[in-house]
């Protein structure tokens, strides 16, 4: 019988590439690296501070999405959905505030409620009637998005002078004069990340994500677990548009256009795996963080917005294969 203590000394047993391979996040942190320094030779206003701060404020937005995503994805399901729901969430609270003269904390909560609500349907739709979840939160990302323009009736509105409280969030902190929404996210990520190693959290999703039967029979409760995080994810990404709306000041529907892959993008190049059971969320924050060096260096190289997808999705190849020798290394 093995015991944890021989497992332990043989992975010290093999090569040092091995183990090094070994790090899910070895990845994206090298890239991470590279691409900062790339990008700053090229242009050296990137290292500024003031670019920095705004590089963490934009990007805090998709990485919002991102945090709850990684959960679920290391649970073995999907959200794409993830942009429609910002859209929605952003909606409704700037309907309210807008139409109806609804104070915030009102307007937010119902916003959140819908995004609850698309949640519990992504649940539903993958877990009672049994469709996988990239068709069920494709089919539900239409859905939202439809609801989203109705709503605003294809127009958008105003809402700055409506949203004092949540305009604080973006504001400029003492430290290091980061707003105060990026320190709050990067707590939640340091905070999930050590609940995931060091919680029986970590290894519930690990286990369900890796093999479902299995966790079933050791007891765990895999459709509870699986609609929170659907839950959780919708949750996330309806602030993350609300948030966008106090930053541009303007809710319309076109508030999270684009963020279908992008978000599972970042999960996927912080060391995710589409077919769940792998995964860091401190991976899923450098993956957040590398995307938007990349964005941010793109736009300061004058690279056109549609040239940056190409980029992208050389890095997202090139991770997935990162991937695939990295399993390989830890099995032989």
């Amino acid at each position: 019988m093995t015991t944890h203590q021989d497992t332990t000394l043989e992975s010290y047993r093999q090569p040092y590439y091995k183990r090094l391979l070994g790090i899910p996040e070895l990845g994206v942190f090298v890239a991470v690296m590279l691409f900062f320094v790339i990008f700053t030779v090229t242009n050296r206003s990137m290292a500024e501070s003031e670019n920095l701060v705004r590089m963490a404020l934009q990007g805090s937005f998709l990485g919002l999405a991102a945090f709850g995503m990684g959960f679920l994805m290391i649970a073995g399901e999907i959200d794409l959905s993830s942009g429609g729901t910002a859209a929605l969430s952003a909606a409704i609270a700037g309907w309210l505030l807008m139409n109806f003269g609804w104070p915030e904390w009102a307007s937010y909560g119902v916003a959140l409620a819908a995004a609850v609500v698309v949640g519990l349907l992504n649940a539903f739709i993958t877990l009672k009637i049994r469709m996988p979840s990239f068709f069920a939160t494709l089919g539900t990302s239409f859905l939202v998005s439809g609801l989203a323009i109705w709503i605003l009736k294809g127009a958008w509105l105003y809402v700055a002078v409506e949203i004092p409280v949540l305009a604080k969030a973006l504001t400029p902190s003492p430290i290091l004069t980061l707003p105060w929404l990026v320190l709050v996210l990067l707590i939640a990520y340091l905070a999930g990340d050590f609940l995931m190693r060091t919680s029986r959290l970590g290894s519930t999703l690990t286990a369900i994500g890796g093999n479902r039967r299995a966790a079933e029979i050791v007891g765990i409760n895999v459709p509870l677990v699986k609609t929170i995080c659907f839950v959780f994810v919708s949750v996330c990404c309806g602030m993350a548009g609300i948030l966008v709306m106090a930053y541009a000041g303007t809710t319309d529907a076109m508030i999270g256009e684009g963020w279908l892959l992008w978000v599972i993008a970042i999960v996927i190049i912080g060391g995710g795996s589409l077919r769940g059971g792998t995964g860091s969320i401190i991976g899923v924050m450098l993956g957040t963080i590398l995307i938007q060096i990349i964005r941010m260096g793109l736009l300061a190289a004058n690279v056109q917005t549609n040239a940056q997808g190409i980029v992208v999705g050389a890095i997202l190849l090139a991770a997935a294969a990162l991937d695939v020798v990295r399993r390989r290394s830890v099995q032989y």
